[in-house]
């Protein structure tokens, strides 16, 4: 994670990382879900009122890590990527892991969004936080969401409020709804490949999709080594699949702890193993 990506993270509560996924990768995604179009779902989270109502509901998949073979393969890369280590090292530390299970969200023209929400600096979240001490960047959960098709400003999807994961106030209900200064909310446009890191401190929320295309953002969420946000999968155990994995990726599905845990090397293929609890 270079120098001005740290200042923009800092800064904003988030970043937006280019070319993350290359084209293959995209292709490959994108192929697994058409493969499986039976198992998209509603998303239970729905818009709650103002302006991120719509007329259609927001589509979700969930458990592509496993879904028949070769379908869940392309998930199960992305779980440890070697792109993406020096920013989860940078924002939590060494020694992260998956929060909870991976899930995509998408919808065409006219689905509806999602209230804005998140953590801010109002109060501190154990689970979901921002600070800066000691020349470093730390994190409660964050997340990764990684596009596969193209969101131009103004098409609808992920907005955040940015620089909110430093506010000390309560952020006013007309905003959270996108009724009032919509000016601070911003849609943030990418390209299919990229990757959104975001702070779950950070106001963030989904505007109604208006694009002639389908939405399809994948999200990949991650916490330090020693907590977990959402209760449920891969809290206390591992699944029955996980020695399919590399060592790695098994890693990344441990259980929250921090004695002794196997931490995810640079190149995303192998951990380091340390003899103490020390980082």
């Amino acid at each position: 994670m270079n120098e001005k990506e740290k200042f923009l993270y800092d800064l904003q509560g988030f970043l937006v990382v280019k070319n993350f996924l290359n084209e293959e990768e995209v292709q490959a995604f994108n192929e697994a879900f058409e493969a499986n179009g039976d198992k998209r779902g509603d998303d239970p989270n729905q818009a709650t009122g103002g302006n991120m109502d719509g007329p259609v509901r927001r589509g979700i998949f969930n458990g592509m890590l496993s879904w028949e073979k070769p379908w869940c393969l392309p998930f199960r890369d992305l779980l440890a990527h070697p792109k993406n280590v020096p920013y989860l090292d940078t924002l939590l530390g060494r020694g992260w892991k998956m929060d909870h299970s991976p899930f995509m969200l998408t919808g065409g023209k006219g689905t509806e969004g999602l209230r804005i929400h998140g953590a801010t600096s109002a109060r501190f979240n154990g689970s979901a936080y921002y600070t800066f001490a000691n020349g470093m960047m730390r994190c409660g959960m964050i997340v990764c969401q990684f596009q596969l098709s193209d969101v131009a400003e103004g098409d609808g999807g992920l907005c955040v409020i940015p620089g909110s994961h430093k506010a000390n106030f309560k952020c006013p209900e007309e905003i959270l709804l996108w009724e009032d200064h919509q000016e601070i909310v911003y849609n943030v446009p990418s390209k299919a490949g990229d990757m959104i890191i975001f702070n779950e401190a950070t106001l963030h929320g989904t505007i109604p999709w208006t694009a002639e295309h389908e939405r399809r953002s994948l999200l990949y969420r991650y916490s330090p080594k020693y907590l977990h946000f959402a209760g449920g999968t891969y809290e206390t155990k591992q699944p029955e699949w996980v020695s399919e994995l590399t060592e790695a990726q098994q890693a990344v599905l441990e259980p929250p702890y921090i004695y002794n845990r196997p931490l995810v090397a640079e190149d995303g293929e192998t951990v380091d193993r340390p003899r103490s609890h020390m980082p």
